[in-house]
């Protein structure tokens, strides 16, 4: 067995670097149909089906080059990942109701992959603010960035790919006024608070900064005059990296979709009738995409657990099954260290690994416990230490393995 081994990796190393293989992988996504835009509906659900596959495939969220399928037309589709679609066929499509669900399977050759481990990261949906209260008074869309919140939580929640939302805070955080237009410098300053509290490495929250309506007058071809009330939709994104201290993800979503509602009609943010309206649909689809980023962003960067417990000689962090971390896996103590400002403020921290590795021997949903390989070693480690993963080495012998 070990001679067949050292073949194949022999083997492995024969490939040339630039020969790439493609493989099929089968996804099921799913879409509302609003307003009977049953086609529109259809490729969002074949893009939902898409970003499916493409995280079963080991692959992220970037760009996307697809052939034509000679089954599936798909050249007005456009969706993100880091390798290339080049084939992709229609398996099964079903309408029931207001809702498609569709099953495509898809031709991937990668390109290449730049995660660093492949744990689930954990993330704290913060709230939105709401910019200009002035603007909600149009329906009464006060409670607007709280709905927007909790629906992103549960969006994270149900896609179940690579975010573990772990908390949902709706109630608004008070800050000085004097930084009511760019809030990001004072959600660094309390994003290491709510990382270490939550349990989290990442920090989302944003800001709703425009929801101005305004008259649009159009004229037929008779000369006919007609007026529709428009409606702005604009928001800001920003995740921060609530251990490193670094926002990672800062993003502007705008534009703006017909207000069908009177003026004088309020709405409730929670209900259907606001979220199939075409200007919630337009929210519901920002939301939809605002996943899709931070996904992204978050895909190759460093799982960074945090040691939360100490006890019998052993070390529990902060992530668990529901990360994918499993028995036996290891990881390795890094030390932080801080840089002092000009103004006498900390910056940082800088990490500097350590040769201290443990292992995996139990783990819970969000908990995993570790034990280092030398009793020597737990003197080194203290709460609120950070582990990084250990990659497994392809190659490495098991000399307890049966031959």
């Amino acid at each position: 067995m070990r001679l067949l081994r050292v073949f194949g990796i022999f083997l492995l190393f024969m490939v040339p670097p630039y020969m790439g293989y493609a493989v099929w992988f089968e996804g099921e996504g799913s879409a509302k149909i609003v307003d009977g835009q049953v086609e529109q509906a259809r490729q969002q659900a074949i893009k939902d089906a898409l970003l499916t596959l493409m995280y079963r495939g080991g692959a992220s969220v970037k760009s996307l080059q697809v052939v034509k399928s000679g089954i599936l037309e798909t050249d007005e589709l456009t969706v993100r990942t880091n390798g290339e679609v080049y084939d992709m066929k229609l398996l099964l499509e079903n309408i029931s109701e207001d809702k498609i669900s569709v099953t495509v399977a898809a031709d991937i050759f990668p390109i290449n992959s730049c995660e660093k481990d492949s744990y689930a990261k954990t993330l704290f949906v913060g709230p939105f603010q709401l910019q200009k209260r002035e603007h909600a008074q149009l329906g009464g869309l006060y409670r607007a960035p709280e709905e927007v919140s909790r629906r992103l939580f549960h969006r994270f929640k149900s896609s179940n790919r690579r975010i573990d939302a772990r908390h949902l805070m709706t109630r608004q955080i008070a800050f000085d006024g004097r930084y009511s237009n760019d809030i990001e410098p004072q959600m660094l300053k309390v994003a290491r608070t709510l990382s270490s509290k939550y349990d989290v490495q990442y920090i989302l929250f944003g800001q709703i900064t425009d929801m101005s309506s305004y008259n649009e007058t159009t004229s037929n071809l008779l000369g006919i005059k007609s007026t529709v009330k428009q409606r702005n939709f604009q928001m800001k994104l920003y995740v921060i990296d609530g251990i490193n201290g670094e926002t990672i993800l800062r993003k502007n979503y705008a534009s703006n979709r017909e207000w069908p509602f009177d003026v004088t009609m309020k709405l409730d943010v929670t209900g259907e009738t606001f979220w199939s309206s075409a200007y919630g649909n337009l929210i519901d689809s920002y939301i939809a995409e605002v996943v899709s980023d931070v996904e992204d962003a978050v895909y190759c960067r460093q799982s960074l657990a945090t040691v939360v417990g100490l006890y019998n000689d052993q070390v529990v962090i902060n992530i668990g099954q529901t990360n994918g971390v499993r028995k036996g896996d290891k990881f390795k103590l890094v030390r932080q260290q801080y840089l002092m400002n000009l103004d006498g403020g900390l910056r940082g921290p800088i990490f500097n690994a350590d040769d201290t590795q443990l292992t995996v021997v139990s783990v819970q949903s969000d908990r995993a416990v570790l034990r280092t390989a030398r009793y020597s070693d737990m003197a080194n480690i203290q709460i609120r230490d950070v582990l990084v993963a250990v990659a497994n080495d392809p190659f490495e012998f098991n000399d307890n393995s049966n031959y």
